[in-house]
């Protein structure tokens, strides 16, 4: 019979748990552990898991789960199954055992199954891309330094340097990871430059170079096995690979591949601070800036699929803390204690204004729900019939953002004179939300002083957007500006000029236009996003419209843009595709006719007005460049959707307007946009401008579904 022990039960298992070591486990090591032991690599397994609440261990014994962190060979992963958490070392000493060569031992001519080619969108060369010359690379990486850096802090600059050079004088013994990583940096740098400056640096178009190097990066991510890796140079090349393409891919890819990136990121324990997994101070600052810019860019990725813009975001006493107020210089890989903010700007202010701006809306965000207010989302604030709450909570930010960021900014330095604009921006946009024109039904029923008072607000809007872009001391900031533009905003104020084109300040506004297509060229005259294209075709109405009341004034006309000419020239090419489209759906018709009925169902009834027969059906009542944009719709479907349902559910089974999001028509708002003769007296349809922003239908939206 054993003898009893000194210390309690409980006593012992507190202190194991505490020290990570599992207390239902032999303490002496068995003679396979010794042999697993002389096996391993030179790279270690750690075993981090959070600390244990004295109340967990105290009472009944139970087997309590606490997520737990491994770093392995391949990089770091968070355990958080109390399944997986059982075996989860045994299976790095089993790779270790085995000697499983890494990623970047495989010789280039082999192709892995795993390289998840797929999510890019691109298939995966064997071999790696090859890197410009040094100079070059030397180059590319001062602009990201200079550009990108400031405004990503993804990367930490004093340790990340040396590196750079170590890869520029070994080219071919680079780590896979690594490469990933100076592509994406490669692709950032080009889109922070102008057309000129690059072509006067490398000799090569910016509209071959960019394109270049994110092909290069996606390459090298698909080669560093992107989606299954727990590197942090791979996750940092990943998201800086998303930033690169934010601009021109279309944002639900854009939205869905930043889910991937957070996955990723949340499978290296991520969404719980590094403090909590026992990482080393510089660790968990390196984390903290990759989860929040990750978390920041999905805000806004959101919002522009349609999404709610805060719905699935909370902190708790888990969430990683805001990174560090510190410059790079005062972190450092070695450090043994935490850094210590600073209440002074640093290089990371535009990071700390944005996560405040953040943290914020959620504090209200629960501020509301306390009161049984609810407001879960930035839409649902929006929403609110209440202005004196909403103006409330602008007056709160505005004392926020004052007592910590605009006393202390000095306009001289770039970042903290963007910081500064952007400070003012962010207020006149969450007014603008609060006072937004959707909440009007018709114009004779809003007094004038609130239609002027959101018009001050949106012209404001549109003046400090031209400043972020076109102020020669931003230049080297003005890449970020277009992912961010207010886009009802600008619509308010092209509808406005439809409306009342020769307001008092008009040509001012028209100004502000001019500069917005000026810095803005390739996304809004675009004709691939649905949004862009409606929105030029409301800017040739305000246009024209102003064309026309000067006209009648007998003054004199401007000089049209060349903006205004490209827009006009892309919607006749449109008509004439359309009506080459109504062509040869006339010529398939009549070949149809003559060969006789080819469908075994029933036609629809000639005297059914709404039957919802093939589009070809319809050409000889409307052809298709003249086709009301209603007629489009319908309840039918396209591609991949219409050859699973069409023949089981029926044509008369409506899909509500739903169409298949890759074959968007773009064509069907360039080609007719009479819809958009709002009388003046009216307030335009804000759903379907949502729609379109959302990218949820290339024709008009079916608005009258589902509303009241």
């Amino acid at each position: 019979m054993r003898l009893s022990s000194t210390r309690s039960v409980a006593e012992e298992t507190k202190d194991c748990i505490q020290k990570g070591i599992d207390p239902h486990q032999p303490v002496g090591p068995s003679d396979e552990d010794h042999s697993r032991e002389s096996k391993r690599s030179e790279v270690p397994v750690t075993v981090w898991q959070l600390p244990t609440p004295v109340s967990a261990v105290s009472g009944p014994q139970t087997t309590i789960f606490k997520p737990r962190l491994i770093h392995g060979q391949r990089g770091t992963e968070l355990v958080d199954n109390s399944l997986w958490s059982r075996v989860a070392e045994e299976i790095h000493d089993a790779e270790d055992a085995l000697g499983e060569e890494s990623a970047d031992s495989s010789s280039d001519g082999e192709a892995s199954i795993e390289d998840f080619a797929y999510v890019l969108g691109a298939k995966t060369p064997s071999t790696a891309s090859p890197h410009p010359p040094a100079d070059h690379i030397r180059q590319l990486w001062h602009m990201f330094v200079e550009n990108v850096n400031p405004l990503t802090k993804l990367v930490h600059v004093p340790s990340l340097q040396p590196a750079i050079e170590k890869a520029i004088t070994n080219m071919d013994r680079i780590p896979r990871g690594f490469e990933a990583l100076m592509f994406s940096i490669y692709s950032m740098a080009v889109l922070s430059s102008t057309a000129d400056e690059c072509h006067e640096l490398f000799g090569v178009p910016r509209t071959i170079l960019l394109p270049q190097y994110v092909g290069a990066t996606k390459t090298a991510l698909s080669r560093a096995s992107f989606m299954s890796s727990t590197s942090i140079v791979v996750l940092q090349a990943l998201v800086l690979h998303i930033l690169s393409i934010r601009d021109s891919y279309e944002p639900r890819a854009v939205w869905g591949l930043t889910g991937v990136a957070i996955r990723i990121a949340e499978g290296m324990g991520m969404r719980l601070d590094g403090e909590l997994l026992g990482l080393s101070p510089f660790e968990t600052e390196i984390h903290r800036r990759i989860w929040w810019q990750l978390r920041m860019h999905n805000f806004r990725a959101a919002e522009l699929c349609g999404q709610a813009k805060f719905r699935d975001f909370a902190i708790d006493e888990t969430t990683p803390k805001v990174p560090a107020n510190v410059n790079d210089s005062d972190i450092h890989p070695a450090m043994q204690k935490p850094p210590v903010g600073s209440d002074r700007p640093t290089e990371m202010i535009w990071i700390m204004f944005r996560a405040d701006l953040a943290t914020f809306a959620v504090s209200q965000k629960v501020k509301m729900q306390n009161s049984d207010q609810a407001m879960a989302t930035s839409e649902e604030y929006a929403a609110m019939d209440d202005l004196k709450i909403k103006d409330g909570f602008i007056k709160n930010i505005e004392d926020m953002l004052e007592t910590k960021y605009l006393r202390f900014c000095d306009a001289t330095q770039p970042l903290q004179f963007l910081t500064l604009l952007a400070v003012r921006l962010s207020t006149n946009l969450i007014r603008f939300l609060a006072h937004h024109p959707r909440r009007w039904s018709k114009l004779d029923h809003v007094p004038a002083s609130e239609q002027q008072f959101v018009w001050n607000t949106v012209i404001r809007l549109l003046e400090q957007y031209s400043m972020m872009q076109s102020s020669p001391q931003l230049r080297c900031f003005a890449w970020s500006v277009p992912y961010f533009i207010q886009w009802h905003a600008v619509i308010h104020v092209l509808d406005t000029l439809r409306a009342d084109p020769l307001r008092a300040d008009a040509l001012k506004a028209w100004r502000l236009i001019d500069t917005l297509y000026e810095y803005n060229s390739g996304m809004l005259l675009g004709i691939k996003r649905p949004i862009f294209v409606a929105v030029g075709n409301l800017c040739l109405k305000a246009y024209s419209a102003r064309i026309a009341a000067l006209t009648k004034e007998q003054r004199g006309l401007p000089n049209t843009p060349h903006y205004i000419k490209k827009l006009r020239e892309q919607r006749e090419a449109a008509k004439a595709r359309r009506q080459a489209a109504n062509t040869r759906g006339r010529e398939q018709e009549t070949v149809k006719n003559n060969r006789g009925p080819l469908r075994m169902n029933a036609d629809p009834k000639p005297s059914d007005p709404d039957s919802n027969a093939p589009l070809e059906a319809q050409h000889h009542k409307f052809p298709i460049a003249e086709q009301p944009i209603n007629s489009l719709q319908g309840g039918t479907r396209t591609g991949d959707d219409a050859f699973w349902l069409n023949d089981t559910l029926g044509e008369s089974f409506s899909t509500g307007g739903a169409v298949d999001m890759m074959n968007l028509d773009t064509d069907a708002i360039l080609a007719q946009c009479s819809w958009l003769d709002t009388p003046s007296s009216e307030v335009i349809d804000w759903t379907q401008w949502d729609a379109w922003l959302g990218d949820l239908d290339a024709v008009r939206p079916n608005v009258g579904a589902g509303s009241s």
